[in-house]
């Protein structure tokens, strides 16, 4: 790592030239002030535990490649009711570090959506050094649930919208059933 390398949360830096042939795995732990920063970041209420476990091969000459597995629970903000909702969480995951690898999102294409069955470009191996406490908090965030709901937690009826299609639709159309979806694509008139 450089002078200059961002500050991790949860920092585990591995020189990719420690893993020999026969491979290595590393076990995780975050501890409770990592644990603290991590849901501080994320802006969720708490990570109660995490922890990860990482197989690490040497690939090609001088990259890496990692499968892992991590374990966490969580305690996120509904998104109704602001009320606690505790998560499980459970991910595997899969990497493969080259050096001199394109930084992923400089080569996006947009053609790149389009193919889901894309091998995915490997991640540059930066100075010879793969933080896997980070890669572990960057696989917990994506897998954190967007949009958290507590059991029961309900929108207010004053606070729910009706569809856009429902409200602008004449009463006698409402009443009969007899919308015409695409009329707005003729003038925006329902014929």
């Amino acid at each position: 790592m450089t002078a200059d390398s961002p500050v991790y949360e949860f920092s585990r830096p591995l020189r990719a030239e420690s893993v020999h042939a026969r491979g290595r795995i590393e076990k995780l732990v975050a501890t409770p002030a990592e644990r603290a920063a991590l849901a501080e970041r994320f802006d969720i209420i708490s990570v109660e535990s995490l922890a990860a476990e990482i197989e690490l091969r040497p690939h090609r000459r001088d990259g890496l490649a990692l499968t892992g597995r991590l374990v966490a629970d969580v305690t996120q903000a509904c998104v109704v009711s602001l009320e606690p909702v505790p998560a499980h969480v459970e991910v595997e995951f899969e990497r493969v570090y080259e050096p001199g690898a394109e930084d992923p999102e400089a080569g996006f294409s947009v053609d790149d959506l389009f193919d889901p069955d894309a091998e995915d470009p490997p991640e540059p191996l930066i100075d010879g050094v793969v933080d896997l406490g980070e890669l572990v908090a960057e696989e917990l965030a994506l897998s954190l649930d967007p949009y958290p709901r507590a059991p029961g937690a309900e929108i207010p009826a004053q606070y729910r919208a009706e569809p856009e299609e429902e409200a602008e639709r004449p009463v006698s159309e409402k009443a009969q059933g007899t919308h015409r979806p695409f009329a707005v694509l003729k003038g925006g008139r329902d014929t």
